[in-house]
């Protein structure tokens, strides 16, 4: 049996998929996921977390062709707004200001393929609450978990969610994997 692929750099998903007794290694996609937003004309988020989760999976395809390999990608949405990862604590900080208070979704799209062909696939969208926050609180919680690389501008798993007063969805899916939902696909097809 091969192990699944996990593209993903992903610290979290692997911590994840570590926790179930399926063999897999993780390898980071080898797609400019910035190029790839920039050029698309995608603007329902739900499409474009799977054109990237799927481009992900793909960009591997050619390295791992005996494996099914797992493409990831979760998108932030608040009405019609998708937000980036903030890749600074200025912009993390005024993604929160925006989030504070409000309702936004987690979109999360996973997309197996082996041999290059989409053989699956899973659409999780989470829907959460953010508490009305001060600006010294969003301060305080960008030094202390530096979500810089969260689409969301939260570590959820970390200390993100104490920012929330209500959570419609898993814990997996807001992390970013929801295996508990994907592993009877996995063992279907490793």
């Amino acid at each position: 049996m091969k192990p699944l692929v996990l593209a993903s750099s992903s610290q979290i998903r692997k911590e994840i998929i570590s926790k179930y007794d399926v063999p897999f290694i993780s390898d980071n996609p080898s797609i400019n996921e910035d190029k790839l937003k920039e050029n698309s004309t995608l603007s329902d988020p739900v499409k474009l977390s799977y054109f990237l989760a799927e481009a992900k999976a793909k960009s591997l395809s050619s390295k791992y062709r005996e494996n099914v390999i797992l493409g990831c990608d979760q998108i932030c949405i608040l009405n019609d707004d998708i937000f980036e990862k903030p890749l600074s604590t200025n912009k993390a900080i005024e993604n929160l200001k925006i989030l504070s208070g409000n309702i936004h979704q987690l979109v999360g799209s996973y997309v197996f393929v082996k041999n290059n062909v989409v053989i699956s696939d899973y659409t999780a969208i989470c829907t959460l609450t953010m508490k009305n926050l001060t600006d010294a609180e969003i301060v305080n919680y960008v030094e202390l978990d530096s979500p810089l690389n969260s689409c969301a501008s939260y570590k959820f798993e970390e200390n993100g969610y104490k920012l929330h007063k209500e959570v419609i969805g898993s814990l997996e899916a807001i992390n970013g994997l929801p295996f508990e939902q994907l592993k009877d696909l996995v063992n279907e097809y490793l």
